[in-house]
């Protein structure tokens, strides 16, 4: 039944349902293109499940999260469905059930369950993807993203659901996406199942790059000292070459809101800085646009997800060779700071997006906002756009001399 049929068609079907058989029946809702089906009532007709099925299979219409409430305009009835219900089927064949008109569930309570937090996750992590897409503007038109997957939770919930959004967004804005495995050399290595998942799961066009770093980082990183940096510059230099040969216009990297928290707290503890992750910049030496569409998201989510969807997921033998790295240290404070507040982490991504010069000892940062560099006073126009001062008032020649009459 389409939205366009009348009112009093769909209340007549209705009303005929629901007097068919006790009321084992149920209901679900598809959506595409705007235009609403909807399956009105399973009931002991077994033809009638068939034709439903049918016609869900010829349309080729995705089922929606069922857990989310979709009203229809036209009818103005709230449709209200249960995971449990699309997996169920009427047992017809069972001759020793004692209600025929009852409905069996074949699907396992698990796999409900799991299926029902992938759907959570899945949309809490694209809600967050987006909307940090959109405040740096990440993804244009026409535009050609190198996803950089080194083998790890992060990179691949990056790729996918840049690949779900790419259907979504498609044909209002088009962009292409290349996934780009860098194979470093390491003992043990093993991407089959990396490629068996590009060529049928993920079904996206990838491609694998041999450049032997592994030994590079092992000769010439000094004892005690960590592999992760000199590690990151020689993948970077690689893969912004590749980058250019392919002609991405941006390289996508899978860093999270857990890395920017770290970072930014080891830049206060070793380096006396207040520097974390930008979600996006661009290199002038290199010519080429980074995103980070994940500096949103928290890793635990993205872990969750990635055992849900099963990634096939590489470990790194260079990471895993120092399990007394200051990272991994950073890492139990930010544990232990969630026991202060349970949304720690949360609150320090945001907070990341949230800078009060007026509060911090940098003066040339407060002369850069338009503030004066000692007092913190707003001196020029721009400096309203800074948080906190959206309402102050411009100081003129007259506060001056006031201030210099008060000295």
């Amino acid at each position: 039944l389409t939205a366009g049929q009348s009112r009093s068609k769909i209340d007549s079907l209705q009303a005929h349902f629901h007097s068919l058989a006790p009321v084992q029946s149920r209901r679900c809702y598809c959506h595409k293109m705007n235009k609403i089906l909807v399956a009105l009532l399973f009931t002991s007709s077994s033809a009638f499940i068939q034709t439903s099925i049918s016609v869900f299979t010829k349309s080729q219409l995705p089922l929606r999260n069922p857990s989310l409430h979709h009203t229809t305009k036209s009818s103005h009835v709230t449709w209200r469905a249960k995971r449990s219900t699309l997996s169920s089927t009427l047992n017809t064949n069972n001759k020793s059930s004692a209600d025929p008109h009852k409905i069996t569930n074949n699907g396992n309570d698990n796999e409900n369950e799991n299926d029902r937090e992938t759907w959570k996750l899945e949309g809490k992590l694209m809600k967050q993807l987006r909307e940090t897409s959109l405040q740096y503007s990440m993804i244009e038109n026409n535009d050609h993203i190198m996803v950089c997957i080194s083998g790890g939770k992060d990179s691949l919930t990056l790729l996918h659901l840049l690949l779900q959004l790419q259907s979504r967004l498609a044909p209002r804005l088009t962009f292409k996406i290349t996934a780009v495995h860098l194979n470093q050399m390491q003992p043990d290595y093993d991407n089959s199942a990396l490629i068996s998942w590009f060529q049928n799961v993920a079904k996206v066009p990838y491609l694998v790059v041999n450049e032997d770093t592994y030994s590079i980082v092992k000769e010439k990183t000094p004892p005690n000292k960590a592999y992760c940096s000199l590690c990151s510059r020689l993948r970077r230099g690689v893969l912004y070459s590749v980058a250019h040969d392919i002609g991405a216009t941006k390289l996508a990297l899978g860093h999270h809101g857990d890395d920017a928290v770290e970072t930014l707290l080891l830049n206060f503890v070793h380096a006396g800085q207040m520097k974390g992750m930008p979600a996006r910049y661009y290199s002038e030496k290199r010519g080429m646009h980074v995103i980070r569409p994940l500096i949103g998201c928290l890793e635990d989510d993205i872990g969750r997800l990635a055992a849900l969807k099963n990634f096939p997921i590489m470990p790194c033998n260079l990471c895993g060779s120092q399990p007394d790295g200051q990272r991994k240290k950073v890492k139990m404070l930010c544990h232990g700071l969630e026991v202060l507040n349970p949304n720690a982490k949360r609150n320090m991504i945001r907070a990341m997006g949230d800078v009060r010069p007026s509060h911090l000892l940098d003066v040339a940062l407060r002369e850069a906002c338009g503030l004066d560099g000692v007092t913190g006073r707003v001196k020029e126009e721009r400096a309203r756009s800074v948080r906190g001062y959206e309402d102050e008032s411009v100081s003129g020649e007259g506060d001056d001399e006031q201030e210099e009459e008060l000295w």
